[in-house]
């Protein structure tokens, strides 16, 4: 859920940024192993093409994303002031 929510802030914040997309969930087998480390690898592939920019690792949603604690990530993006 934090990996789209940080991905749902940055292309509303920053549109015409490059923002990758992110793998999609999966309903039923979501808990099989085999899915589980495919959607490891595409949300670590999405956060290496994030790095590629300064200004995304830069952002304000991208700081609270690696630094939020607990499942409040919406309600402290929601507080960021709006461009």
């Amino acid at each position: 859920n934090e990996f789209f929510q940080l991905h749902k802030e940055l292309t509303a914040r920053l549109p015409g940024s490059p923002i990758p997309l992110i793998p999609p969930k999966k309903s039923i087998g979501n808990k099989d192993l085999v899915f589980i480390q495919e959607r490891r690898y595409y949300l670590e592939r999405f956060l290496r093409k994030l790095a590629r920019y300064d200004f995304l690792l830069e952002s304000q949603e991208f700081q609270l994303f690696c630094r939020h604690s607990g499942s409040d990530l919406d309600k402290q993006l929601a507080r960021l002031p709006r461009m």
